[in-house]
Formats: C-alpha cells, sequence, structure tokens
C-alpha cells in the first residue's frame, strides 16, 4: 500500500494548512453535539485531512452553527477513530466545515492511516 505524503508544502495559492483527499465511499461519520452530549446524525464526509473533514448530508445541518464543538466518530472497513472538532465554516444548508481539535500524535497517525487507506482504495 502506498501512503500519501501528508508532510508535502501546500501551494502558496491554497491557505490550507494541509491538502484535502476526498472520499468517495467507505467511511461513516456519526456526530455528536458536545455541549449538549447527543448524538446529532450520521453524516457524509466529502473531504478530510490532517486539519479536519468537510461534512456533508447531514439531517441536522442546518442546526450546526460555526463555533459549535463536535465530537467525531470515523469509522471505515480497518479502524474506528474519536476525534473532537470545531464547526468552522458553513458552506451550505447541508454542507460544513469541521477543524480538528485537540490531536494527539497517535490521533494524528491514525488519521494519516486513514487517509492513506482511502487514498489507496480510489
Amino acid at each position: 500500500m502506498t501512503t500519501p505524503n501528508l508532510d508535502e508544502a501546500v501551494p502558496s495559492y491554497d491557505r490550507r494548512r494541509y491538502p484535502r483527499y476526498y472520499v468517495t465511499s467507505r467511511l461513516t461519520l456519526a456526530i455528536e453535539d458536545e455541549s449538549l452530549k447527543e448524538s446529532i446524525g450520521i453524516g457524509e464526509p466529502q473531504d478530510i485531512s490532517l486539519g479536519g473533514v468537510r461534512v456533508t448530508n447531514l439531517p441536522a445541518s442546518p442546526n450546526v452553527k460555526v463555533g459549535d464543538l463536535l465530537g467525531l466518530l470515523l469509522i471505515d472497513a480497518d479502524d474506528a477513530l474519536s476525534l473532537a472538532g470545531e464547526v468552522v465554516h458553513h458552506a451550505t444548508l447541508d454542507t460544513f466545515g469541521v477543524e480538528f481539535k485537540g490531536l494527539s500524535n497517535q490521533d494524528e497517525n491514525a488519521v494519516k492511516e486513514m487517509i492513506g487507506r482511502l487514498h489507496a482504495r480510489i
């Protein structure tokens, strides 16, 4: 399996710190509102990077606001990652961006491995 080099420099025209990897399938995303400590549903990750994830098709999406703290459970065929994130933008009524917060080195490596698995299956 080849793993994409996630440490490569991002082109200067892109303000993102990490490259995005588009998700076509095989990744489930369960979301919890951290302040309410309750599930708000299953969404679809549209793309993922070491910095965060873009979420789409979450039925509760109109209720999610910039600044909301979320618990994220990313599940693929090989692993499940429990991560924390903050909503940083709301692109459309059914799409919003979440920045990962407080990733440990172990979490970061697990995200890299998940991206590598997704990228290898495309």
